[in-house]
């Protein structure tokens, strides 16, 4: 499964950098990773921070640069959805990140939404989970962008609808004991979104290949044979160097997709 051959491309979320966006997408464009995955929720990147003049000249900086927007992180917290305080708010986030992704290219937005059974023993908050969620779905459909669910555990079958798939993060996967690889088999064409991250021994983050628990051949293998077609997403959140990480975690993607070569 050499690289020219692989639908999955590979990205990378440049906000633990540190950078200016322009200088992160120079050092991504410079070990050739093709995708920047954007922080929704980050300070003046946020969808609503970002009028029609800034998207465009982000268009122009990623064209130059030769990228492509892989996919929005949007991490609200699950309970937000379920509170009478803060849904609205939630809810009115996934719609501008929404709208943002559709200007994009309909790329993904990855967020974890709550699952029916943390509002049970509820009727109210079980009733503002339907509600929340029949607003987020709607929004998504209307823009034709989909939704990548990374809550842990994974849902089983399609419980907001075809507008809602799967995102895999291999760290939340390792530190809840699910095999990233078992996972990207067992949910197929679900998978709309994923991550390369990885956890050590001890549950600290660090890039794939450097010796954490990720085993990242048959990782490949599973999506590949899943049928992946996205970006894949390098995560270097917490990593104690992240422009190195991203480099090695590439590296070690590439590696795992080499034949083998006869002893």
């Amino acid at each position: 499964m050499p690289d020219e051959t692989s639908r999955i491309r590979l990205a990378a979320a440049f906000e633990p950098l540190g950078l200016a966006a322009r200088e992160a997408f120079a050092h991504l464009r410079s070990i050739r990773v093709r995708g920047v995955q954007w922080p929704a929720a980050a300070a003046g990147l946020r969808p609503r921070d970002l009028d029609h003049g800034a998207r465009r000249d982000l268009h122009a900086v990623l064209r130059r640069c030769e990228l492509e927007l892989s996919g929005l992180d949007l991490p609200i917290p699950p309970a937000h959805f379920l509170e009478a305080s803060r849904v609205d708010r939630a809810v009115a986030a996934v719609e501008e990140a929404v709208r943002f992704a559709a200007d994009f290219g309909r790329v993904p937005v990855c967020l974890r939404l709550p699952r029916k059974d943390e509002a049970a023993g509820d009727d109210g908050a079980d009733d503002s989970a339907d509600t929340a969620l029949d607003a987020v779905r709607a929004v998504a459909d209307r823009f034709g962008v989909r939704l990548a669910d990374e809550t842990v555990p994974l849902a089983i079958g399609t419980p907001h609808g075809e507008v809602v798939g799967l995102g895999l993060d291999p760290v939340a996967l390792l530190a809840s004991g699910v095999d990233p690889a078992a996972a990207a088999l067992e949910h197929g064409a679900r998978v709309i979104a994923a991550r390369l991250s990885d956890l050590d021994a001890s549950g600290v983050r660090v890039p794939p290949g450097q010796g954490g628990r990720l085993d990242v051949v048959r990782y490949r293998v599973a999506l590949e044979v899943g049928g992946f077609d996205g970006f894949l997403v390098i995560d270097p959140r917490q990593w104690s160097d992240a422009l190195r990480g991203i480099a090695a975690a590439a590296e070690a993607w590439r590696g795992a997709g080499l034949p083998v070569e006869p002893s």
